[in-house]
């Protein structure tokens, strides 16, 4: 973990760290390609372009999980909030809010988005 992601962590109050680090997880168990950084003082997670985020307002007692293009990904059950163009959160209070297995799902769908709209724009140079 790089300097800046653990003061971002660090600065979290419990339990936004503790869920901030089970999402964390989750993310850079997906795959070994998935970096992490800090971006609009947010965490923010890439693999051939940024795929989610996760912020927080002092006021408020949970974590949200952004999906830059969560528009185009598969939502079963409407979890999604948000009215952006293509961004959209989920709100995470408890460890129990999270859903491990749709998450995963999501990553994955953006990593292939991502890897879709690169072989888009290096068709599009050539």
């Amino acid at each position: 973990m790089n300097a800046k992601v653990e003061k971002f962590l660090l600065a979290l109050p419990e339990p936004k760290q503790q869920n901030a680090l089970l999402l964390r997880e989750i993310f850079l168990s997906c795959s070994p390609h998935i970096t992490e950084s800090i971006k609009w003082n947010n965490l923010t997670f890439s693999c051939n372009g940024d795929i989610a985020f996760i912020y927080t307002y002092k006021q408020v007692a949970y974590v949200n999980v952004g999906f830059f293009r969560a528009v185009q990904l598969t939502d079963p059950k409407n979890r999604f909030e948000g009215k952006g163009e293509k961004m959209r959160h989920i709100k995470i209070t408890t460890e129990k809010d999270i859903p491990v297995t749709q998450l995963k799902k999501w990553i994955k769908e953006s990593i292939s988005l991502n890897s879709i709209a690169q072989k888009e724009k290096t068709k599009k140079k050539k």
